[in-house]
């Protein structure tokens, strides 16, 4: 409660105190005290009411018992990891270079790390694993990001290894 709230009810109560002295007759004194009594009663558990109400309408109450379990929800779509801890597809970089090997018959030496040296000292084959390689670390970087199903991610894979055009930008795929 505030000093201003207290310093207001103590003058009203003085005022009713003062006033039940001017009473001459001691019957209507004892009955003037008791309304005023009942009635500081009734307006302090108002003034509770309302405070309590306010403090804890937006405060939890005690965790009761666990319910009876409902019946089960629709099934969700397939391949979506939102309720899981992680998300995106293990070792990602291996199955893209195996891809990529099977695909382009290029060794994965070459298109991890493309180079002279790795390509067998090919210069056309270094020209065909450099937008390769650039096409698989971006593919990496979705693979840890997706919430797509392995399953899902390795047929989008195939197809954007194929066509690099269609799976340019992230968020296409």
């Amino acid at each position: 409660m505030e000093l201003s709230t207290f310093l207001i009810l103590l003058i009203i109560a003085l005022i009713l105190i003062s006033i039940g002295f001017m009473i001459p007759e001691v019957k209507y004194k004892i009955a003037y005290f008791m309304v005023i009594c009942l009635l500081g009663l009734s307006v302090l558990n108002i003034y509770l009411s309302i405070v309590y109400y306010i403090k804890l309408r937006n405060e939890p109450g005690i965790p009761g018992d666990m319910g009876k379990k409902g019946p089960q929800g629709v099934k969700g779509l397939p391949g979506k990891c939102s309720f899981t801890e992680s998300c995106g597809v293990d070792e990602p970089r291996k199955k893209i270079i195996n891809v990529a090997n099977t695909m382009y018959d290029i060794s994965k030496e070459c298109l991890d790390n493309p180079s002279l040296e790795n390509c067998n000292d090919n210069q056309d084959t270094l020209e065909q694993a450099m937008p390769i390689n650039t096409q698989i670390n971006m593919l990496e970087k979705i693979a840890y990001s997706t919430t797509m199903s392995e399953k899902d991610f390795l047929k989008k894979l195939n197809v954007c290894l194929q066509d690099s055009n269609s799976c340019m930008d992230p968020t296409d795929f």
